[in-house]
C-alpha cells in the first residue's frame, strides 16, 4: 500500500469509540478526521487530501506526495511513517511514536513510553498528525 494512503487512513481514523465527558490519557482523531486533546475538546482536523489544521481552520501541516508530515509555515519536514507502518520517526530519524496493534485499534506511544493517543487499526496511517500538536507545533482549543 503507498505511504500516503497509509498516512491518510491512520490521520482519519483515530478511534471509532465515541469520546466521553470524562477526561481522556491520550489524544485521539475521530474517524471523521477532528484531533480531539485529552478531555474531548477539538483541537484541529484532518482533510481527505492530508491537510492538517488547527482549531481555527489554519492549515498547520500538510503529507506531501513522498509521504513525509511538512510544516506548512516552514516548508520543514517534520518526519515520516516508518516502512513497517509502525514507527514514526522526526526529521533527525529518530523515533518519535510507536504504534501498537490492540485489536481494532492502535495505541500510540511517544518514543519514552507513555501513551499519547489511540487510532482504529485500518487508519493507524494518519498518527502522524499528533507530531503536529506536540511541542512548537501545539494548538490549544478556545
Amino acid at each position: 500500500m503507498k505511504p500516503l494512503l497509509l498516512l491518510t487512513l491512520l490521520l482519519l481514523g483515530f478511534t471509532t469509540l465515541s469520546l466521553s465527558a470524562s477526561a481522556q490519557n491520550y489524544k485521539q482523531i475521530t474517524p471523521g478526521g477532528e484531533i480531539k486533546d485529552e478531555h474531548g475538546a477539538t483541537i484541529g482536523s484532518i482533510t481527505k487530501d492530508q491537510i492538517i489544521l488547527d482549531n481555527k481552520g489554519k492549515k498547520i501541516a500538510f503529507v506531501d506526495t513522498q509521504g513525509n508530515l511538512v510544516d506548512a509555515k516552514t516548508n520543514k519536514k517534520l518526519g515520516r511513517m516508518g516502512k513497517d507502518g509502525k514507527n514514526y520517526y522526526d526529521a533527525q530519524g529518530e523515533i518519535e511514536f510507536k504504534l501498537k496493534e490492540n485489536g481494532s485499534t492502535c495505541d500510540v506511544y511517544d518514543a519514552k513510553g507513555k501513551k499519547i493517543g489511540n487510532v482504529h487499526s485500518s487508519m493507524k496511517g494518519s498518527a502522524c498528525a499528533l507530531a503536529c500538536f506536540e511541542k512548537s507545533h501545539k494548538k490549544k482549543a478556545k
